[in-house]
């Protein structure tokens, strides 16, 4: 058995091959990856959000090994989580943040917390909010576009506990208020809890959320915004912030720490204070690494970079010029009918987008995704892909190249 083989993984991190097999990575500089046999990757899936300066950063790496002389634990929190959370919530001065290690975490608390509030414990979820049982039990393909006929299959019904009649996870699929009210009208006394995830923002308008927040609050939901994908990564706090969102708790993880596991959930003191009762925390919650690495990431984002205001702002111009460079090579590879890529809320993030005849075939999809890693470039598919900070070093015309020669290599290959 090798050592790749005694891994267990599920069938995400199968993505990541090509036509000799699945990569195993053993290193990582900048923007780019390297796998056991040496070959190099330009890492647009930057361990799929959490990485944002870049790998191997070395103003990262030796603030957190000067921090490290503190200590890694101590018997409850430190003064640098509570000088965290100053800095990140110095716009919502109310507010309170409780620490975990993964966003599932977080939303699992936001589910308890909603539960001891309202006295009920069903959801209304929309988009993916973690793999914990009532975050996705009986859930669909949530990053799929709203027409896509991938994205209606329900998924993950099987050995999921705490999910039924008296507390149902139910799925808001099409982003329509009509359909939103009818969830809420037909379980009012048993839900508790509106979730949404940021990303999926991107497939509607502030306005609608904003009337969903109210319709929900008015019939009694505690609503929660999951911004694990956006915020610290698209600005400092995520969507709901930036737009006026009321929710009563925010989610925020992955791109905090600089691939540190750290996640936080935000709400005002009186919904925090059910935190203790809750049972809100575990063993390693406060320990103090990813706070270190919480706070250097932050050091570097707060700065000016080139033209650019802070580094929440240059990542937007990253993802943006990168998903720019992809549909002209996607021009220049005569494939532009069938694929091109577009940035996801302001760039610091972004996406391919397919037309409707390859929208529906996962075979095509899939040996795109093969094709783009064979060209030495890492992304995802079916999912926003991640830029970081470090990617404003790329070689754009090497990049482009080996975009257009993955577009036809695909062309060439099974894909077209």
């Amino acid at each position: 058995m090798s050592t790749a083989e005694r891994i267990a993984h599920s069938k995400i991190t199968k993505k990541f091959r090509t036509s000799s097999g699945q990569l195993l990575f053993a290193r990582g500089s900048g923007g780019e990856v390297w796998d056991v046999n040496g070959a190099a990757y330009v890492d647009f899936v930057m361990g799929y959000g959490p990485v944002v300066l870049g790998h191997a950063v070395p103003e990262f790496d030796e603030t957190v090994k000067e921090y490290l002389a503190n200590g890694v634990m101590m018997p409850g929190y430190s003064t640098f989580h509570q000088e965290y959370l100053d800095r990140l919530l110095d716009q919502r001065p109310g507010d309170r943040g409780a620490f975990f290690k993964t966003a599932s975490e977080a939303v699992t608390a936001a589910f308890r917390l909603a539960a001891m509030e309202t006295g009920r414990l069903g959801v209304i979820r929309s988009g993916y909010v973690g793999w914990h049982d009532s975050q996705i039990a009986n859930s669909l393909k949530w990053h799929e576009p709203l027409h896509s006929p991938l994205r209606g299959k329900l998924r993950y019904t099987d050995a999921m506990r705490g999910v039924g009649p008296d507390e149902p996870a139910l799925n808001w699929v099409d982003l329509r208020i009509e359909s939103l009210k009818a969830l809420v009208d037909e379980h009012r006394d048993v839900l508790g809890c509106f979730v949404f995830d940021a990303y999926l923002a991107s497939f509607t308008t502030p306005e609608v959320l904003r009337e969903a927040v109210e319709l929900c609050r008015s019939a009694g939901l505690l609503t929660v915004f999951d911004e694990t994908k956006t915020g610290g990564r698209i600005s400092p706090l995520g969507y709901a912030q930036d737009n006026a969102i009321p929710a009563d708790l925010i989610v925020i993880g992955k791109a905090l720490g600089n691939g540190m596991p750290i996640s936080v959930l935000v709400g005002n003191t009186e919904l925090l204070t059910h935190a203790e009762n809750a049972r809100l925390s575990g063993t390693f919650s406060k320990e103090m690494v990813t706070a270190y690495a919480a706070l250097a990431t932050r050091d570097i984002l707060e700065r000016p970079i080139g033209d650019s205001a802070d580094g929440w702002a240059e990542l937007g111009r990253i993802g943006t010029r990168i998903a720019e460079v992809m549909t002209y090579a996607a021009k220049d590879a005569g494939v532009a009918d069938a694929v091109w890529a577009q940035p996801v809320l302001g760039g610091g993030m972004f996406e391919l987008v397919y037309a409707d005849d390859v929208l529906g075939d996962k075979e095509r999809r899939s040996a795109l995704l093969e094709a783009f890693a064979g060209a030495g470039i890492l992304l995802l598919e079916g999912h926003p892909s991640f830029v970081s900070l470090a990617h404003r070093d790329l070689d754009w015309d090497k990049f482009s190249d080996q975009v257009a020669g993955a577009f036809r290599s695909w062309t060439n290959g099974s894909g077209r």
